[in-house]
């Protein structure tokens, strides 16, 4: 039953209505007439507590909550929102031996320009200055990759005025929206765990800033032919859009994830359970497969032809990268199951484009790069992406 908040009118009304019967005689006309500013004054006062009422119903709930009311019932769930984190990366720097770089000299990334600052004095050995930089800003701006380079701020007597990355050691990464949070509370509240479960490996894994989605699974990675003993675990990692777009997390997040399911970040005490060790462990970055579609007999207005095509590239993109996705038995909820690519669907996406600018088309076809496909299942850790698209 739908929660039907009277209008402030409405009440006055009630107000009146309810005097005028315990009294037995009508209210004055007089707008200034006594119960009619009592009416109007309690009508107010109740709206107010019909909206406060109401609000708090929603936010006692994890799917409508906002803001500090969701963030403690995930809480409740021992799961956090993750705070944005400052990127920290291994530098180089050319210097001659024994020349000191202090921690109050600077460098700016030369393609993002991002100050960073050095996280303790170092000391030039074997003709290089290795340093260990903290962005000034977090978040996922401050990430470079290796090869990069940083200039100094300040010249130092023996050293070069170009740096170079050669690691970033933690991953930047924006604070984590509302609504990312939000999934994650209430896979929580759904979820069974406990006991280092498969469900426990996704928890801890999507704990870790700048993870999107992970996906455990019990035995070898995809790719690895080898024999399977128990303990094996491989656990696939999308990291947030604003790290990489499409996805692929880098080394390092893979490394922090790594950390996080062998040892609790809080604590610091060992999560693995009895046999369970790191050497059976495997952290993989997620997959993409290029998904290329074949539409036939496209018939539209000349003029809104290529407005057409790019509402079909833009619908088929946001399906295939956002949509779909692997599945993991065991873990995910059976009704949001989506890891199936069909001609069908595919059909119905571009045809709903279609309609909206009058036109049609014939057939699809779609392929992963061999003979065209009905259906398309995907595998551990594998995700789409829109490959190309042909028109014929």
């Amino acid at each position: 039953m739908a929660l039907n908040i009277l209008t402030t009118a409405e009440i006055y009304s009630r107000y009146i209505a309810n005097f005028e019967s315990k009294l037995g005689q009508t209210v004055p006309l007089q707008t200034k007439a006594f119960l009619k500013v009592l009416a109007a004054n309690e009508a107010l006062n109740h709206t107010e507590l019909y909206k406060y009422g109401a609000e708090r119903i929603i936010q006692n709930l994890a799917i409508t909550a906002t803001g500090i009311d969701l963030q403690r019932i995930g809480e409740e769930y021992e799961t956090t929102i993750k705070a944005a984190e400052a990127a920290v990366l291994t530098i180089t720097l050319n210097a001659t031996t024994g020349t000191i770089i202090p921690v109050t000299v600077s460098f700016v990334g030369d393609s993002n320009g991002v100050r960073y600052f050095p996280d303790a004095q170092a000391v030039a050995a074997a003709g290089v200055a290795t340093i260990s930089v903290t962005a000034e800003e977090v978040g996922a701006i401050g990430n470079l990759n290796v090869s990069d380079t940083l200039t100094i701020s300040t010249q130092i007597a023996g050293a070069e005025n170009v740096a170079t990355v050669s690691s970033l050691d933690n991953t930047g990464t924006d604070e984590e929206s509302e609504e990312a949070y939000r999934a994650r509370v209430l896979f929580a509240i759904r979820s069974t765990a406990g006991g280092g479960n498969a469900t426990d490996y996704k928890t801890w894994a999507e704990g870790v800033a700048g993870v999107f989605r992970a996906y455990p699974y019990g035995g070898l990675p995809y790719d690895d032919a080898g024999t399977e003993y128990p303990g094996d675990r491989v656990v696939y990692v999308q990291c947030t859009s604003d790290i990489q777009v499409d996805g692929i997390a880098p080394a390092s997040l893979l490394t922090e994830v790594r950390n996080a399911i062998n040892e609790d970040p809080d604590t610091q005490k060992a999560r693995a359970p009895l046999g369970h060790i790191d050497a059976t462990l495997e952290v993989y970055a997620i997959r993409r497969t290029d998904i290329n579609i074949d539409i036939d007999g496209l018939i539209v207005d000349a003029t809104l032809e290529a407005a057409a095509k790019a509402a079909i590239s833009t619908a088929l993109s946001t399906y295939l990268r956002d949509e779909v996705r692997c599945y993991v038995n065991g873990v995910d909820l059976v009704q949001e199951k989506n890891d199936t690519i069909t001609r069908f669907t595919l059909a119905n996406i571009i045809q709903d484009v279609m309609t909206t600018y009058g036109g049609s088309a014939e057939d699809i076809d779609f392929d992963i790069g061999a003979a065209s496909l009905d259906q398309y299942v995907l595998g551990e850790g594998e995700l789409a992406d829109l490959g190309t698209i042909t028109y014929t």
